[in-house]
């Protein structure tokens, strides 16, 4: 069985090798666009249908939706299987968040893993359709990620090729998830910071519109995301759009906050099963008593857009009809959502951010709409306010105001309500900026990774790595040569520095011909004893846990402008040299590449 695949495999590399020899360039890159389109396209339809079967035999065939005990416990399963997946299956080799596919882009030259391709359909398949409070985009969008940056690297495929096909993974992704072509290219760009040039717009919107295709005709409306009682624009309820906008950006900085706290407070616990234990039971709480919390929770989103009520299954308001108190477990609900996604997150389930922001920007919506109506406003569109929620959240959740814009035009099948979309997302997203210079994952990637996204110059020179910079062809000498070997091979040498090592190359000091005549002046009357070690001097090596920015810096206050310094291992052994000028031409290449 294995070895068959391998072959269909190879035999499939073959033939897409042969057309690359066949086609031009660029013919070559369209059609590649298209190829990782189809394969993103059916990767996110095999995993929203996994999920839908799943969630089917569980309310239809077990009727477990109807026993609420046994509906909350569902998740400890999904949760535990999934991270038992990851950590002994996968063996952790396990990328989560759109920052880990930044910092492939960044520093490993576009280059994902490969089981990648296939590990976020299992494991988010599995956390969400067990109940586990996550979206299946996020892993929808690493999938593509890595089906792009696997199929580049396959038919040998340079760097910006490469990054091109990971911007046409993640759009044919969004795409297909939500049938919105358009929204999939802003997503690549705004969200994971992926430069591409005026002209690669036209493979993207290639790869975003076949994934698009392909969901329409397998998936359908029962499984896509789509609303249809949305009326035009008035007008006069703009004073209630200004509204939703302050409300969402409170809201998305509230998840910005509580999920920097959960983060801190799960990696408190070093075990992973008391992760586990806390993490999942904590969600199956949440859920006996607010059922809407399970899983995604789009079912719940078109229900309350199609018939303006709630599920009322929860023991809370299962016995009443007062309208306040089910407003006010509707608010619980939308703040609860932003808790319960972070424990099935944390506990080690496997889901993204995008549909608990949708959720919560969609219920933010309606319950704005609802208490509207409940002070005397009765003509309120309450899908128009369901869908402009959605778009204030997500935009204030990614920092991606377009792509919430476009998103949310996309699934109400026709820009009505781009006015009002326009001003939900740029009020939202100017709240949470006022307090936040990136979103939760942009934030995670600056202090884990040191990658700094919002200025283009730090951006570029952060993907620069001292290790490839290395240059080992300097003469070094031991501290014991005499002053006589070092003359010569100084003569044979074109270098102005030299380094001085012990026996098991531990770096000593540095020999600089700028130095070295001051101090042979100085010893006038030894000459025929000095060795290396009294010929050199100390200075600070780079370590390759060094940056470009403290390279930079250490070349900065270093005596005389040195323009080479040593770096060395964690154990003071000496790798070689870096030079200022290599870091600068290598910048200077980067740019040239990144503006073409």
């Amino acid at each position: 069985m294995k070895n068959g695949i391998k072959y269909i495999l190879g035999s499939l590399r073959m033939s897409v090798l042969f057309l690359k020899r066949r086609l031009t360039h660029q013919q070559f890159m369209l059609f590649s666009c298209v190829a990782v389109g189809l394969l993103v396209g059916l990767a996110a339809i095999i995993l929203k249908l996994f999920v839908f079967r799943i969630e089917k035999y569980v309310f239809e065939y077990w009727k477990i939706g109807n026993i609420l005990w046994y509906q909350s416990l569902l998740p400890v399963v999904g949760i535990g299987i999934s991270a038992l997946l990851v950590y002994r299956v996968f063996k952790n080799n396990f990328l989560k968040g759109n920052d880990k596919i930044v910092y492939s882009i960044a520093k490993q030259s576009s280059n994902l893993p490969l089981s990648q391709t296939y590990s976020h359909v299992l494991t988010s398949g599995i956390t969400v359709g067990l109940g586990g409070s996550l979206g299946l985009e996020s892993p929808i969008v690493a999938t593509g990620a890595a089906i792009g940056s696997n199929y580049g690297r396959s038919v040998l495929l340079s760097y910006k090729d490469k990054t091109l096909l990971i911007a046409c993974g993640v759009a044919s992704g969004i795409g297909t998830a939500f049938s919105a072509p358009v929204a999939g290219v802003l997503f690549a760009l705004e969200v994971l910071f992926i430069e591409i040039s005026t002209a690669s717009f036209i493979p993207l919107l290639i790869s975003a519109a076949t994934g698009a295709i392909m969901s329409n005709i397998i998936l359908g409306d029962e499984i896509l995301l789509s609303f249809t009682d949305i009326k035009s624009f008035d007008y006069n309820n703009v004073i209630f759009y200004v509204g939703i906008g302050l409300f969402s950006g409170l809201l998305a900085l509230l998840h910005l906050k509580s999920f920097q706290w959960m983060q801190n407070l799960f990696e408190g616990f070093h075990s992973r099963k008391r992760k586990w234990l806390i993490g999942s039971l904590a969600l199956s709480v949440l859920i006996f008593f607010f059922p809407q919390l399970y899983g995604e929770g789009y079912l719940t989103l078109k229900a309350i857009a199609e018939t303006g009520n709630i599920d009322g299954r929860s023991i809370l308001i299962r016995f009443t009809d007062n309208q306040w108190i089910i407003l006010f477990y509707l608010i619980a609900v939308m703040i609860l959502k932003i808790f319960a996604s972070g424990f099935t997150l944390f506990a080690g389930g496997n889901g993204g951010s995008f549909a608990p922001a949708l959720f919560i920007g969609g219920m933010l919506g309606f319950i704005f709409g609802r208490f509207c109506q409940m002070i005397g406003f009765h003509d309120i569109p309450m899908a128009n306010f369901l869908v402009a929620g959605m778009a204030g959240m997500l935009s204030g959740v990614f920092f991606a105001p377009l792509t919430a814009i476009f998103l949310s035009a996309e699934v109400t099948n026709g820009y009505s309500l781009f006015i009002p979309l326009m001003i939900v997302s740029a009020i939202s997203f100017f709240v949470v900026k006022s307090f936040e210079s990136l979103s939760y994952e942009m934030k995670r990637l600056s202090k884990d990774k040191h990658i700094d996204v919002t200025d283009r110059d730090a951006y570029l020179m952060s993907r620069l790595e001292l290790r490839l910079l290395i240059q080992d062809d300097y003469p070094r000498f031991l501290t014991t040569d005499k002053l006589d070997t070092i003359i010569k091979k100084i003569a044979e040498s074109d270098k102005d520095v030299y380094a001085v090592v012990d026996d098991n190359g531990v770096l000593k000091g540095l020999i600089r011909l700028k130095n070295f005549k001051y101090i042979l002046l100085e010893r006038t009357g030894d000459r025929e004893k000095l060795t290396a070690e009294d010929l050199m001097q100390k200075e600070k090596a780079l370590t390759l846990k060094d940056d470009i920015d403290s390279a930079l810096h250490m070349f900065e206050i270093s005596e005389n402008t040195n323009s080479v310094l040593p770096i060395t291992d964690s154990k003071n052994v000496l790798l070689g040299f870096i030079r200022k000028s290599s870091i600068l031409d290598k910048y200077r290449r980067e740019l040239l590449e990144s503006s073409n």
